[in-house]
């Protein structure tokens, strides 16, 4: 369960990712036991929430950072490029468990470890604190409130 409030992005975000990462290892245990029909359920939230997360990022969070930034460019760029790879294997994920087919499911997750750990820690280590810090505390906080209510 969320806090009732984050004090910046950075904090906001950074708990959404530790969110996420385990539900995906609640459904990895799943799929490790051979129950898809639990796994298929579990991957729901952690599916839904992880495109939610893309979703206010590219439409909150990339656009101010590039407005207060000066960077277009740049970190964001490379951040949406790799939302791609990312929503690619969710879809990959979401047809393995369907199906049942535990090694397209793994092809699928290999694809999103190797690139969703990395990509949060650029986020977690450059846009988010940046973002953070181009703020005004009160703009800060009504930025953070957006994101958490989106």
């Amino acid at each position: 369960m969320a806090p009732m409030s984050f004090d910046s992005i950075s904090e906001y975000l950074s708990w959404d990712h530790d969110r996420l990462d385990a539900i995906l290892v609640e459904v990895v245990g799943l799929v490790d036991r051979s129950d898809f029909t639990a796994a298929r359920v579990a991957h729901a939230p952690f599916d839904e929430g992880l495109r939610r997360h893309i979703r206010i990022e590219e439409e909150i969070l990339f656009p101010l950072f590039e407005r207060k930034t000066g960077m277009t460019r740049g970190p964001t760029t490379v951040m949406r490029e790799e939302h791609r790879i990312i929503q690619a294997a969710l879809d990959r994920m979401k047809e393995a468990l369907a199906a049942g087919e535990e090694p397209a499911f793994r092809a699928a997750l290999a694809t999103l470890e190797a690139t969703l750990p990395p990509h949060n820690v650029k986020e977690e280590h450059v846009v988010y604190p940046m973002t953070d810090d181009a703020l005004a505390p009160e703009e800060r906080a009504e930025v953070t409130a957006r994101l958490v209510a989106a």
